[in-house]
């Protein structure tokens, strides 16, 4: 039996046309600004997790004495508090982590190596991100649960 070949994409060897070449222009550009649309990603995730931590926030502590008396011997209430809470802190980790500065090992002379690299960095800055997006819709369906559990309690 003879040995299978994977298939390989066929080019048109004509010259692009203008919509190719934007094509082509609009997805370079992608590329070489990819590291920073994902630290500002990460940024702005850590700037939505900071708001619903203050509407957290306000929720629990929303009275003159704490805990609210909304608050008072509702179990449920106080595990959704801390369940949000955890999910949020998670969150908000997983985006520092993204864009958190750190040294890089990257070979001067061995363009192989740096491609290898800027993959392992794009790779790791979507990781950390998605699992931060995660963490936040978890984060926001907790919250929303807590405010359903306390408007029942009412």
């Amino acid at each position: 039996m003879g040995k299978q070949q994977e298939p390989v994409d066929i080019q048109d060897a004509q010259e692009l046309s203008e919509e190719g070449k934007q094509l082509v222009q609009i997805f370079t550009d992608m590329k070489s600004k990819q590291l920073e649309f994902l630290d500002e990603s990460g940024k702005s995730m850590i700037e939505r997790i900071a708001t619903f931590l203050t509407i957290l926030f306000a929720v629990t502590a929303f009275s003159n004495n704490f805990p609210p008396p909304y608050l008072k011997g509702n179990a449920p209430a106080k595990i959704m508090v801390t369940l949000t809470l955890i999910l949020y802190l998670l969150a908000m980790a997983a985006a520092l982590l993204a864009i958190q500065p750190r040294m890089y090992d990257i070979p001067r002379y061995n363009v192989t190596e740096m491609g290898k690299q800027l993959q392992h960095i794009t790779t790791y800055k979507m990781r950390c991100l998605r699992l931060a997006g995660v963490l936040f819709a978890l984060g926001s369906i907790a919250l929303a649960l807590l405010i359903v559990v306390i408007i029942a309690q009412v």
